[in-house]
């Protein structure tokens, strides 16, 4: 037989060898895992993230980063040349989407984190890792009641001299005594228009319904609205 035939057909018996295919089962075992591992990470993120944004627009990809970086952290672990490659393949990435929330960037780092643990063919280490950030997630959530925390840029424009002049009846006599903190943000009074925007920080959806209503029926004939500035982009 040709020599380079040999040696070819000694290489392929060797990648399928029984030492190779148990190395090939452990990184499967250790890719299940990490998917497991990525699931309930996924689920703990939309249970007691505190982001405005659409959880499932940032969770699907926990399971995938989690068994991508496992595989290639198992490739590369036991070659010094393949080390210098991901590098140099890392360098030319560049991502389009930018990740607007910190807690989003750490869910992330906590999923590169179990990969890279179960890469390297530490899986205590990485069930330790995600027990831990439970307990500390879990505490900070449960800690303040689950609330989640809006801002909220509220807008009132009306008649100036009615509403907008020193009287009982003015926008911001009404707003100090229904709100306990707001930051005035502008307020403009133009011929017999006037317009008022005020920042004030709500826990909960429904205290800024009965905010609206109150407002709505001490200012009968102004224009009320509202935006939640933490989904305003």
């Amino acid at each position: 037989m040709d020599p380079h035939l040999q040696e070819s057909w000694d290489q392929l018996r060797q990648a399928v060898s029984v030492e190779q295919n148990v190395s090939a089962m452990t990184v499967a075992v250790y890719l299940l895992l990490g998917a497991a591992m990525s699931l309930y990470i996924r689920f703990l993120y939309r249970q007691c993230g505190s982001s405005p944004n659409d959880a499932d627009a940032i969770t699907r990809i926990f399971p995938l980063l989690t068994m991508v970086t496992i595989g290639v952290i198992s490739v590369v672990k036991s070659s010094m040349a393949l080390s210098l490659g991901l590098v140099g393949a890392l360098s030319i990435v560049r991502f389009r989407a930018a990740i607007k929330e910190p807690e989003e960037l750490v869910y992330l780092f906590l999923c590169i984190g179990v990969g890279l643990a179960l890469g390297a063919g530490q899986p205590l280490l990485a069930v330790v890792l995600v027990v831990v950030v439970s307990v500390v997630v879990l505490t900070m959530h449960f800690s303040t009641g689950g609330r989640r925390e809006q801002n909220l840029l509220l807008t009132i424009t009306g008649d100036s001299e009615r509403y907008f002049s020193q009287n009982d009846s003015s926008a911001l006599v009404a707003l100090e005594q229904m709100v306990p903190r707001y930051s005035l943000q502008r307020f403009d009074v133009e011929s017999n228009r006037g317009q008022v925007r005020v920042v004030i920080k709500e826990s909960h959806p429904r205290e800024t319904v009965n905010l609206i209503a109150q407002l709505r029926e001490r200012l009968p004939d102004c224009e009320i609205s509202y935006v939640n500035l933490n989904t305003s982009w």
